[in-house]
């Protein structure tokens, strides 16, 4: 105030002259050689008396300008406030404010004050409250109010009680919204509308076989998703991919499988993403909740699902639907282009009996006595010797399997008895299927998936140097892994899965598994997961190197060897299928790795489905993707899927279980949707280019297996042995030559 005093002061007193010139003359040059300026406190420097005076002259002007009387002096007041507002910079009020403790220490507060009540009350402070709940997975009750209290209160000075932390005296920070007023807003958002999957797929059911779950109208969810792309998501750095095609073109992946709730507590769940989304469909945050229930993935209730879906996409697709997009109508339309599953759910959406069958293979017409044939190729025209399954023939299989079963119903033999007359009737058709295909024609676009096969592949070569550690180490005698000796073959081994590779989940089976199931002569049995199969990329050498003694015989340091080609192709098909993005060369390379991969293991080791899947499947599957959206078969992955199944997981933790699903769709609506437009959409995708192969492998100092060379030297001393020149003949040859045999028999 007594700065506006002052300012207004020196603007006006040259207008107000009294009679005799008061005001000009004498007093104005007294004033310019003593100008005011303020002091530390807010007042006019100088004496009391004198700072009082210009303070006094100040009002007078300001009240006969502004028709201020002494009964009312606001209008004096108002206009000294709106010359400073008008007149006066910000940096130079700033400054000046700071000086009156009038301002910064009551009146600024109360402004800020109101406004923060304003704020609190507002549609941002929800938005910010919801972003807290669900950052990272839904927050508990307790931990929001936890949450919100350490981010507004503190304790008092006297250490009795607490406070509102002020980032200003006087001024507390802005409060989230309490956790039950919060809650209450969060129900009131529209999620749309869901099914009850008890109601309409478990009719006729036993009440044992009935389930409790929800699920989406597909094209409900389609048109929700594709109205967030184009409106709320189309202004991110990554923007979506139409293939060629035209805006609105979606091409859409659409699966299920087995989320992991709890040991105990059974669910399934199916995704919903586009591939428009390129690296992104990698991510959770791309993957859609269309269905999830309290069952196992295969149940009849979810049967009735798939068929229902199936009707729903014959439907949908080569349908255009209008959307608004800013305002403006524009077409959509939507392609089922790719089921990311596991080839376990294939074959259930495929009517096929599974994996341990004599025809193995839901992609190929291969059977297990073939598994090892280096001569056969697999692909789609007539010379190959192994081909797709044609969807004629499945009809026509499952037609005379439904026969069959209609002619063993009255029959008096036992169920087991009858399971395998039909199982062998189809074995004798060189099949695999039962039924029809429960989405009808579109397995047809069913392909490998990169994820699941990764980590079998890997699961089954760390089988493979288990057994040859186990055999070369005398441990008759040892009851736990405590007694193994460091120096065996066996306890060097687990040293380094555990200490050098640092597997600790997988160190911790093993330990098990010795102590456990080695007398009863089970083999371990441990399902790898992502971060298993990168860290064995990574460090498969260090485990081979370890191995090593330099008594070993030929044949031993051969078979290590074996053990190092299969793992650096492995090691490298892995890095190339894996990614979204491939380019033509990589597609070729990807053939090479993934040929030598299969004929070094069926040739030293022992070939699984998994191992002849990749050396016939992923280069054909990857070429075909790769021509068609010009992506890698990585975009088919369910790593995105498995990472979105653990997030569904967490939103369990505080939910209801009679009421879980519609909890648990609310959930994921508000973190997928609701969120992100608002402006709270902080999803990255990381690039996983280089992921599976070190960079220290691209390095002078190291050799292609990871482990170090000398700077002047292609290769490590372990890779440029002539020993794996003998391998690579093989492989090439597709024979164990006789060099190789002269070294086994050695």
């Amino acid at each position: 105030m007594f700065i506006s005093i002052v300012i207004l002061y020196y603007i006006f007193v040259p207008a107000l002259q009294g009679k005799n010139g008061e005001y000009s003359g004498r007093l104005i040059n007294s004033r310019k050689q003593s100008p005011t300026s303020l002091t530390e406190v807010g007042r006019i420097s100088g004496p009391e008396p004198s700072s009082r005076r210009r303070c006094q002259e100040t009002i007078k002007v300001a009240q006969t300008l502004h028709g201020a009387t002494p009964d009312n002096m606001l209008p004096a007041y108002e206009g000294i406030i709106a010359a400073l507002n008008t007149n006066c910079s910000v940096p130079e009020l700033t400054n000046m404010f700071r000086k009156c403790p009038k301002f910064s220490e009551k009146v600024i507060p109360r402004v800020v004050k109101d406004k923060i009540k304003v704020f609190e009350k507002s549609d941002a402070n929800f938005v910010r409250s919801v972003n807290v709940l669900y950052r990272g997975g839904i927050a508990s009750k307790q931990k929001y109010i936890s949450t919100r209290s350490s981010l507004s209160m503190c304790e008092n000075e006297t250490g009795k009680g607490r406070k509102h932390i002020e980032f200003m005296k006087r001024i507390p920070v802005p409060r989230l919204l309490t956790y039950q007023k919060l809650m209450e807003r969060v129900k009131q958002i529209d999620i749309g509308e869901l099914h009850d999957v008890r109601e309409i797929l478990c009719h006729g059911l036993g009440e044992e076989d009935k389930v409790d779950g929800k699920f989406r109208n597909l094209l409900q969810l389609l048109l929700r998703m594709a109205s967030f792309y184009l409106n709320a998501n189309k202004n991110r750095v990554d923007k979506l991919c139409w293939f060629g095609e035209g805006v609105g073109s979606f091409k859409v992946a659409i699966g299920g499988d087995r989320a992991p709730f709890g040991k105990d507590d059974q669910a399934v769940a199916w995704l919903v993403s586009f591939l428009n989304c390129r690296k992104r469909v990698c991510s959770p945050a791309e993957n859609f909740l269309l269905f999830g229930a309290n069952c196992s993935e295969d149940c009849e209730p979810v049967r009735r699902y798939v068929i229902l879906l199936t009707e729903e996409m014959t439907a949908i697709e080569g349908t255009s639907y209008p959307l608004e997009v800013d305002g403006k109508q524009v077409s959509v339309s939507f392609q089922f282009e790719l089921f990311p599953n596991d080839m376990k759910y294939l074959a259930f959406l495929g009517g096929e009996l599974t994996i341990s069958a004599s025809y193995f293979s839901p992609f190929a017409d291969v059977c297990k006595s073939e598994i090892n044939c280096l001569k056969g190729t697999f692909g789609l025209t007539s010379d190959k010797k192994w081909k797709p399954w044609k969807y004629s023939d499945w009809l026509k299989v499952a037609d005379a399997v439904a026969k069959n079963k209609e002619q063993l119903v009255n029959s008096a033999l036992r169920p087991s008895t009858k399971r395998d007359k039909i199982t062998s009737l189809i074995s004798q058709k060189k099949s695999r299927q039962e039924f029809p295909p429960l989405v009808g024609k579109f397995i047809d676009k069913a392909k490998v998936e990169p994820l699941h096969l990764k980590n079998n592949a890997w699961q089954h070569w760390n089988l493979s140097v288990l057994k040859y550690a186990l055999s070369r180490s005398n441990l008759g005698s040892c009851q736990s892994i405590l007694d193994v000796p460091t120096d065996s073959c066996f306890g060097k081994y687990y040293h380094s899965i555990r200490f050098v590779v640092k597997a600790t989940r997988l160190a911790k089976k093993v330990r098990k598994w010795f102590a456990d199931g080695r007398d009863k002569n089970k083999d371990l049995d441990y399902r790898f997961t992502g971060k298993e199969s990168r860290l064995f990329c990574h460090y498969f050498m260090s485990i081979i190197q370890n191995l090593r003694t330099d008594s070993d015989h030929q044949s031993r340091t051969f078979q290590l060897h074996v053990f190092a080609f299969t793992a650096i192709n492995l090691r490298d098909a892995v890095s190339l299928f894996s990614r979204v993005s491939l380019s033509n060369e990589q597609v070729q390379s990807l053939q090479q790795v993934c040929s030598n991969y299969f004929r070094a293991t069926a040739l030293f080791l022992i070939s699984k489905p998994t191992t002849w899947t990749i050396g016939h499947v992923v280069p054909l599957h990857a070429k075909l993707i790769h021509q068609k959206l010009g992506m890698g078969l990585g975009i088919n992955t369910m790593e995105g899927r498995e990472a979105k199944h653990v997030t569904l997981a967490k939103f369990t933790h505080n939910t209801q279980f009679s009421n879980r699903w519609t909890q648990v769709f609310r959930h994921e609506y508000v973190s997928q949707f609701w969120l992100r437009e608002n402006g709270c959409d902080e999803t990255v995708h990381k690039d996983t280019v280089g992921l599976y192969v070190p960079k220290r492998c691209s390095t002078p100092q190291f050799c292609y297996c990871g482990e170090p060379k000398q700077v002047a030297e292609q290769q490590c001393m372990f890779c440029c042995d002539p020993l794996r020149d003998i391998i690579s003949k093989c492989v090439v040859e597709g024979k164990i030559t006789n060099a190789a045999k002269g070294v086994l028999d050695h």
